[in-house]
């Protein structure tokens, strides 16, 4: 039976990963809550401050390129489901944490596992999904990313009215204990890429998968063998890796902007800690209609012209955020900021997907993922965060349209309309290479 163009099957797949994300989101969210309460409780200095943000993101960083190479070699399930359980596990120790150097370490801990879980999602999703909707996938996938974006603020200003952030925040790192439930769950539940069984010669499993798709074997490749992280740097894929790694870091640094610092943002508006982690909440929430908005759009318009449409938009936003003070202006171009700024990361992310064949797609997708964590995620809030303390919110948000004007213009400039096209397989030969200037 078919539901929008796929089978039930395929739409189990795909809430069961999009959970996943929503579980993976929350914890990832609890940095930015965390930042209120341990400004009083350790009196956090901007440096303290700009360490504490980037943890777990350096834990991505390390993460997220070696496990693209081992889901390419062993399997993409496999990878989704220890990274979830590792990720897990150390957030719930970072409840434990007696100070913030040591939380920051246990952040980056987990942030190993955050970063091999992060490609997995949408490149195994890429691999099972109908081509014609494969970037409204990703945008679904995504939506429930901003959930958890969302629940995060939300529960820190439960915490915050009946306990006191002071005492409860490490209640919201128990909470993220649940993934270690959930990782069971995908391990048992959640197949493994057809795509990548017959790549290495397993199709009798491949063949399995396939018939709970109504899908034939025949139309789908044999066995190839792998090839080195060194394909994404050779012929057609040079340029490819070029862009994704200018503008991926660049457009999800807009992400990490508004998730990490709005909260600290909102509370030189004279808010109070509750109130700054509501708004925060709301603005966060702005994204979930931006990017169901997103996963329609970018079947009709394009990958390309969506995300140069949409950084370009959240960098102006960005632009203009410093200029306005009060409560409802505050909140309502924070809200136009998250629908455009956090929206534009599930076109980004299936159109990295799209880049490489099925033999190196999780190898080069987790390269682009690395790069941009370490840059977009890692470095850049770091500066971002002496930006606020020196410049305050002016200078700090002219940064940030700077940073999302440069993704728009890489992609603008050297990325390639991959809508509709077939996923890649195999890497297009090098004696074609000149003849051709399509996407395989």
């Amino acid at each position: 039976m078919k539901a929008w163009s796929m089978t039930r099957e395929q739409t189990f797949w795909l809430f069961l990963a999009a959970l996943a994300w929503l579980i993976e989101s929350y914890d990832i969210g609890l940095t930015s809550v965390i930042l209120l309460p341990f400004k009083t409780l350790f009196h956090l200095t901007a440096d303290a401050r700009g360490l504490l943000v980037i943890a777990p993101t350096i834990g991505i960083v390390l993460g997220v390129v070696p496990s693209g190479m081992a889901a390419d070699l062993l399997g993409r399930k496999t990878l989704f489901a220890w990274a979830m359980l590792w990720y897990s596990v150390w957030t719930v120790l970072a409840g434990f944490s007696s100070s913030w150097r040591v939380l920051a370490l246990m952040r980056m801990a987990a942030g190993l596992g955050l970063g091999a879980m992060f490609p997995m999602p949408y490149t195994l999703l890429a691999e099972l999904s109908p081509a014609k909707i494969r970037g409204r996938i990703a945008g679904i996938l995504d939506a429930f990313l901003s959930l958890g974006y969302f629940a995060a603020p939300l529960a820190g200003a439960v915490i915050a009215r009946h306990v006191g952030l002071n005492t409860g925040w490490r209640l919201l790192f128990f909470a993220g204990g649940i993934g270690i439930v959930y990782a069971g769950l995908l391990a048992v539940w959640l197949p493994e890429s057809p795509r990548w069984l017959l790549a290495n010669g397993r199709a009798e499993e491949a063949k399995t998968i396939l018939a709970r798709i109504g899908q034939p074997l025949a139309s789908h490749p044999l066995s190839h063998p792998a090839y080195r992280f060194s394909a994404a740097f050779q012929g057609v894929y040079r340029q490819r890796t070029a862009m994704l790694w200018v503008a991926f870091p660049s457009i999800l640094f807009l992400f990490y902007a508004i998730m990490n610092f709005m909260p600290s943002v909102l509370s030189t508006e004279h808010l109070t800690d509750e109130a700054a982690l509501n708004f925060s909440a709301y603005i966060m929430a702005a994204s979930i209609p931006g990017k169901l908005f997103e996963a329609w759009l970018v079947e009709q318009v394009g990958r390309k012209t969506l995300i140069v449409g949409f950084a370009a938009a959240a960098s102006l936003a960005a632009l203009i955020f410093p200029l306005v003070h009060g409560p409802l202006p505050l909140l309502l171009l924070g809200m136009a900021l998250a629908f455009f700024g956090i929206a534009v990361d599930p076109a980004m992310k299936i159109y990295a997907a799209e880049q490489y064949p099925t033999t190196f797609r999780a190898t080069g997708v987790g390269m682009a993922e690395g790069v941009a964590r370490l840059f977009g995620g890692a470095l850049a809030p770091y500066i971002f965060s002496f930006l606020l303390a020196m410049w305050g919110v002016p200078g700090s948000f002219a940064f940030v349209a700077l940073v999302g004007f440069a993704g728009a213009v890489a992609v603008g400039l050297w990325g390639q309309e991959t809508r509709g096209l077939p996923l890649p397989d195999f890497p297009i030969p090098t004696t074609k290479l000149k003849r051709r200037n399509r996407l395989p």
